[in-house]
């Protein structure tokens, strides 16, 4: 009886230590409950929202380019492409999505690769893969079928670029592209890294890039279990960017385009001479910029690249070029600053100038020369012999101080990227550079735009324009701007001579351009030739007249530099033939035409 007793309260006393144990286990699960559901109820919602709600940002519509009369010339159209996003993928199905689509579609050998070797951690940079843009309809429907099947694929409706004269204005306004890592980060805008993201990567599309932009959207869009949409839960409309009118006449865009055209490279720019207003700017030849609209083969960008005449050079801002017979205005400023010469001193112009044991001669020394000469008749006649003599009574710096002034040897200010600055040598320069002292034929050589000087066909432009203006510093621009800035303080009888002599080239009968008088207008054109070397003649050659090559990159480039009306200039027009012989005879035609083509427009 009493082991009956003894075994019923080891029972009672198991069962409520048991109880105990239970009610423990109850009241740690409803505190873990508790926790779970109440303290970090916000951030397992933020994990669920994480998996069911998917941010995505929209990209703004580009901003379209206008010409001056506000046509369009670079838009965009309505397209679609198919990304993937290898993160909607779950990893144990991400080789058989990637097999699938590398058998159910043509894609290229690039998009291969990248689809073989997607990395197993995928981050905000290498989650989207751009499969194929601007899709046809049968591939648009291949993609949709399996978009609605496989997660990750999605049809991405988009903007393509479209140039409606892509190469007339193939250096003005340039293309976009796909940003790179560096863009990314230098611009810190997210909205780049979606798959179809585009960024201006020349001209202007790169100049005005933030302007043309605008500012992206955002979607948050619920998905399910296998990142399929389900629904819109709300939307932020991106805004679009902005469009840009150029200071440029489509009409006369395209007839320069066409004048200049008759020669294998060359380049032109028109410029208001007194608001700095670009009017034309042609590098040519120029280059279909549609087809960086699309992936761009590398065989087509090796045969742009491989093109003997550099039509991915804009020759306008970035060719260097000795200047030539034009620079003879910088040195006659230069005299007539310093006050070793005036209208009425003459030089003599025979056989030829001797320094040393060096001898530089006149382009028309094998015919008698020019005789005794004045400073007009030696820019009107472009005689190299006056400027020789001026030179020695000339520093380099005396002449460097003009060219400078004038806006050459250094950045104009244009409203593109990747300009050069050229170069005006100077004595501590060629000491630094050359490691060599500077000499008095290097200041003879400087003289006539020869030597070490390089100038590109933009700085020629603002150089004549300020000369005729009276000396106003302008900024060439393509985008409307303004100019604020007042007159320098230069001599105006200085200036007076000057003009004479570039009135003179074109309109006296002893004109080196007295050819290309304008016929077909009711005003006159003044300006200026010239001839850059591009290797030296020796004296065997000038002795046996071989001073013009038959061999094309032996040729002189062809220069001219005008301006129109002569009794108030408007106009300023610089045009370089490379190669093209004498600026007479093959630049100051071209400048004609293209006067006379702006006066009918």
């Amino acid at each position: 009886m009493s082991n009956k007793r003894e075994d019923k309260r080891e029972f009672t006393r198991r069962a409520i230590i048991f109880g105990y144990i239970e009610l423990l286990l109850f009241i740690v699960i409803l505190a873990r409950l508790g926790y779970i559901q109440i303290y970090k109820a916000e951030h397992y919602k933020l994990l669920s929202d994480k998996n069911r709600i998917v941010a995505k940002q929209i990209l703004p519509s580009r901003g379209a380019i206008l010409d001056s009369k506000g046509r369009v010339l670079a838009r965009n159209v309505l397209s679609y492409s198919a990304v993937l996003d290898v993160a909607e993928i779950p990893m144990e199905e991400r080789n058989n999505v990637i097999s699938a689509l590398i058998s159910e579609h043509g894609l290229d050998n690039k998009i291969i690769e990248t689809l073989s070797n997607v990395p197993e951690k995928i981050n905000k940079s290498n989650r989207f893969i751009l499969l194929q843009e601007n899709l046809d309809w049968a591939a648009l429907s291949k993609y949709y079928i399996m978009s609605s099947k496989i997660p990750g694929v999605v049809i991405e409706k988009t903007q393509t670029r479209q140039y409606r004269y892509p190469l007339e204005f193939s250096h003005v306004i340039g293309y976009t592209g796909t940003p790179t890592k560096d863009d990314i980060q230098n611009s810190g805008n997210t909205a780049l890294m979606q798959p179809m993201a585009k960024i201006g990567k020349t001209c202007i599309e790169k100049k005005y890039n933030e302007v043309l932009f605008g500012v992206a959207g955002l979607q948050h869009i619920e998905v399910n279990s296998r990142r399929q949409f389900v629904r819109l839960i709300d939307n932020i409309d991106a805004i679009p960017g902005k469009n840009i009118k150029l200071t440029i006449n489509l009409d006369l865009q395209r007839r320069v385009y066409e004048i200049v055209s008759k020669h294998e490279s060359a380049s032109c720019v028109v410029i208001n001479v007194t608001t700095g207003a670009i009017l034309a700017f042609v590098s040519y030849p120029g280059y279909d910029i549609n087809i960086f609209s699309r992936k761009i083969e590398q065989s087509e960008l090796k045969k742009l690249y491989d093109n003997p005449y550099k039509p991915m050079i804009n020759k306008v801002i970035a060719g260097l070029y000795a200047p030539g017979s034009v620079f003879k205005m910088v040195t006659a400023m230069a005299g007539l600053k310093k006050g070793v010469i005036n209208r009425n001193i003459r030089f003599s112009c025979s056989d030829c100038y001797e320094l040393g044991n060096h001898k530089f001669h006149c382009w028309k020394s094998k015919y008698g020369g020019h005789g005794y000469i004045s400073l007009q008749e030696a820019i009107t006649q472009s005689c190299d012999m006056y400027f020789y003599n001026l030179a020695n009574m000339l520093t380099p710096e005396d002449i460097a101080e003009v060219a400078e002034v004038l806006g050459l040897g250094r950045i104009t200010g244009i409203d593109l990227p990747d300009e050069k600055k050229g170069l005006i040598p100077t004595k501590l320069w060629k000491k630094a550079q050359k490691k060599q002292a500077w000499t008095r034929g290097d200041t003879v050589n400087m003289s006539i735009g020869q030597g070490f000087v390089l100038t590109t066909p933009i700085q020629l432009a603002k150089m004549i324009a300020m000369l005729v203006n009276g000396m106003k510093p302008i900024t060439p621009h393509l985008v409307v701007g303004n100019n604020l800035v007042a007159k320098l303080n230069y001599d105006q009888t200085h200036l007076q001579i000057i003009l004479d002599g570039m009135y003179d080239v074109v309109n006296s009968s002893l004109g080196t351009a007295r050819e290309s008088a304008l016929t077909d207008c009711n005003f006159e054109m003044g300006g200026k030739t010239g001839s850059s070397q591009v290797f030296r003649i020796t004296e065997l050659q000038r002795k046996l007249g071989k001073t013009v090559s038959e061999e094309y990159l032996k040729k002189e480039h062809a220069l001219f530099v005008g301006y129109a009306p002569t009794d108030n200039p408007e106009i300023a027009v610089v045009v370089l033939v490379e190669h093209g012989g004498g600026g007479a005879k093959i630049a100051a035609p071209l400048a004609k035409e293209i006067i006379e083509s702006l006066h009918l427009i």
